[in-house]
């Protein structure tokens, strides 16, 4: 459910202590959270242009927050499935250390997303700054800091409302595309049924052309 009504240029602007310290803290030991802003969402079944209808801040800034649970890419691994149905989110640089009183509660991994199928993905302008907290941080759990990450997900150089007509063209552009791959499939196997058609055809006209000749000869 979407929070309760927010006062008046009220603006969602965190740090990222605050994102591990607070937030993500809070949310793996399931404990309550003063102001529900941050809806939790399987970031990997969503294309990053459909995360803004799913967002509880409808800010005129293109970026938002989400609570994503850890999915593997293996049962027994650590690597974290990052694939959505249309492309991926792929890391970028190194791991970086989020700092509270002098002591390490967290790490920040950027990802970038790209389009298609690695590695011949197509590297779009999207960014997911993805938060996970540290073990020393989880009082007698084991094993609880790998539940959830907490996600900043936004567009790098664009505005507000040129983002929703860049949305608007990517979503169109999906359907286009999907569109195109169906009527190419019935192109194809309407070229393909013709084909055979039309060389069963001319093996018929060889038989009876062969039986008139025979016929003329004796």
């Amino acid at each position: 459910m979407a929070p309760a009504d927010l006062p008046p240029g009220f603006r969602f602007h965190p740090t990222d202590e605050e994102l591990v310290n607070y937030y993500l803290k809070r949310k793996v030991h399931g404990l309550s959270i003063e102001l529900d802003i941050i809806p939790e969402v399987d970031l990997y079944k969503c294309e990053p242009w459909e995360l803004a209808e799913k967002s509880f801040l409808q800010s005129r800034d293109p970026e938002w927050y989400f609570f994503g649970p850890r999915d593997r890419k293996y049962p027994n691994g650590c690597r974290t499935n990052r694939a959505t149905q249309a492309g991926y989110w792929k890391s970028t640089g190194k791991d970086r250390r989020v700092n509270y009183q002098n002591r390490p509660i967290g790490m920040k991994k950027t990802l970038v997303y790209y389009k298609g199928r690695a590695p011949q993905g197509l590297r779009t302008n999207w960014v997911m700054h993805e938060y996970r907290i540290e073990e020393s941080e989880c009082e007698n759990t084991m094993g609880i800091q790998d539940s959830y990450a907490l996600c900043r997900v936004f567009k790098k150089n664009v505005a507000f409302g040129e983002f929703q007509k860049q949305k608007q063209g990517e979503c169109s552009s999906s359907q286009a595309k999907e569109k195109q791959e169906q009527f190419t499939n019935v192109r194809d196997a309407g070229q393909s049924t013709s084909s055979n058609e039309h060389g069963k055809d001319n093996s018929w006209m060889q038989f009876i052309s062969d039986d008139l000749w025979c016929n003329k000869t004796k």
